[in-house]
């Protein structure tokens, strides 16, 4: 375990809560504007956080009667914002089952050289049959072919990142040689789902090549993070959840690398903070009270495989059955363990199970005074439930402002958190370089 926390933020639309478009100080008709997210990301780095990352979606349905989750594409929008900030990482999702390689070891590589190796990408599989349709399929892959692809897809970008050694531009003036030809080869890869002959024809980064990413929870989820990624993304309720993942992974790492080197680990956090603990659940309980139950009905039979048609919006919901003993599919492993652990302990009710789910995702909530939030994160980390914490704010800008301005203060005065950048890379900022 490291001695300070890393920090990473998703940027998320007007914010991860549902009704956050609705708030009147909302800034959802500046989505689609590049200086709204450029506002952010200064305000990220202003926190010293180590990087910002954009999730992203493939298709667009009628069943959202809310605010649009996804807009401007991820690698355009961070190569602009890389033009605003000079230190925070920049982190784009991408998905191996519709991208190919070479396209994504170009762009991705782009990046990186524009923003002077501050890029990463985050590796998906995808989870949605609509998404398939935009991309000449009926459906999905199965989900262990899927990420047998991402392995190979991860492979052939390793491959192709370090094709093109930085130091073969020798650019010589005088002799006119402007490339030394032996530093750059052809990979001449030939796998079960990709053919790629290579060289990349752009040089290496300063990194090597960009930090790897994942946010999978499934067991083949882990396996391929265990074996390709540097940081993930994870999904933990409480302190359980969360040492029982690390270990989990650390055992596969061990198993399939034999190696005791093992991903960053940061868990979903959302925040909802203030200055006291009243003003923090008053403003929770405001957006609260903007969702439509009724929208987030189709959210609850998706994330537990069952319809809830009949059930009393305010009578206890029934006992879950483990995951394990599930005869229907869920979206995510994750989040129905969560689900059906909460319903265990709180006893909730349809209506406050369907205004739980559709905010929380199944990532730890609190709500609180700065001080209240920081011990949280504290007792994570040095428990050794993780290595510091994907923020997934509320709202945007003031949640995530209001947790930069009062709760990353107190981390760094307690020496849990940077108080300035000290690498020029993401990577070593992270502190994970390539071996």
């Amino acid at each position: 375990m490291k001695n300070q926390m890393h920090i990473v933020s998703l940027i998320y639309s007007t914010g991860l809560h549902p009704a956050s478009w609705r708030l009147e100080n909302s800034r959802i008709d500046e989505i689609g504007q590049i200086t709204y997210q450029q506002k952010i990301a200064k305000i990220a780095e202003r926190g010293c956080l180590d990087a910002i990352f954009l999730a992203d979606g493939q298709y667009i349905s009628q069943e959202n009667t809310g605010n649009l989750s996804y807009f401007l594409e991820p690698i355009t929008t961070l190569t602009a914002i890389s033009q605003v900030t000079k230190h925070i990482g920049l982190i784009a999702t991408l998905s191996s089952t519709f991208y190919d390689p070479y396209n994504t070891a170009r762009l991705i590589g782009s990046l990186d050289h524009i923003s002077h190796g501050r890029a990463g990408i985050n590796i998906v599989t995808s989870q949605f049959d609509n998404e398939a349709g935009n991309h000449s399929m009926t459906q999905l892959p199965p989900l262990n072919e899927r990420y047998k692809k991402a392995e190979e897809f991860v492979h052939v970008l390793k491959q192709l990142w370090q094709s093109f050694d930085s130091h073969a531009l020798i650019n010589d003036k005088k002799s006119g040689r402007g490339i030394e030809w032996s530093l750059i080869n052809e990979i001449n890869h030939e796998g079960e789902y990709f053919k790629v002959k290579g060289p990349i024809n752009l040089p290496s980064s300063p990194q090597i090549y960009p930090v790897l990413c994942q946010a999978g929870t499934s067991i083949p989820g882990r396996d391929f993070a265990s074996k390709a990624v540097d940081m993930i993304f994870s999904v933990a309720w409480n302190k359980v959840d969360a040492k029982r993942f690390l270990k989990d992974i650390e055992k596969r790492v061990e198993q399939l690398n034999n190696s005791e080197s093992r991903p960053l680990i940061l868990p979903g956090l959302t925040v909802y903070v203030a200055d006291t603990m009243e003003e923090a659940k008053e403003k929770r309980a405001t957006l609260d009270r903007l969702i439509d139950v009724n929208e987030k009905i189709k959210q609850i039979e998706q994330s537990i495989g069952q319809s809830v048609e009949g059930w009393d919006f305010d009578a206890v919901v029934p006992s879950l059955p483990s995951y394990d003993k599930l005869t229907t599919k869920v979206v995510s492993k994750a989040r129905y363990e969560a689900i059906r652990s909460t319903i265990e302990t709180e006893s909730l009710t349809l209506r406050e199970l369907a205004q739980r789910v559709s905010t929380w995702m199944g990532h730890k909530t609190i709500v609180g005074d700065p001080i209240t939030v920081a011990d949280m994160m504290q007792e994570w980390f040095e428990e050794e439930c993780c290595d510091g914490f994907t923020l997934m704010p509320p709202t945007y800008p003031d949640m995530f402002e209001a947790f930069i301005d009062k709760v990353i203060p107190i981390l760094q005065e307690r020496g849990l958190f940077r108080k300035t950048y000290t690498g020029t890379t993401l990577r070593e900022n992270l502190q994970c370089v390539v071996e």
